[in-house]
């Protein structure tokens, strides 16, 4: 009677066991994926800004002529030549 006892608890105790690795693998192969998405999702980011950062060398690159810095200057910075005479409009339209 006691080892029919004993056999019991063992397999009882095998049974948990084996149903603990089991969720234990399903719950790692979930993570695993989920891992597996947000890489895939970081690597099309990288390649965004790897595009942008050749876009920014690219323009970096590029001759600066003393007119280029004067549109800079005019566009981006509001400045003006000397003597330029700046007209202001400031009625509604």
């Amino acid at each position: 009677m006691v080892r029919h006892r004993f056999g019991f608890f063992a397999k009882l105790a095998f049974v948990a066991i084996l149903l603990f690795l089991v969720i234990s693998i399903v719950n790692r192969n979930l993570q695993i994926n989920e891992l597996r998405e947000q890489l895939k999702r970081l690597e099309a980011e990288k390649d965004t800004y790897t595009l942008q950062v050749e876009r920014y060398n690219a323009k970096l690159s590029e001759e600066m002529t003393e007119e280029r810095i004067k549109e800079i200057a005019r566009e981006k910075l509001n400045l003006r030549e000397p003597g330029t005479v700046v007209y202001a409009n400031d009625l509604p339209n």
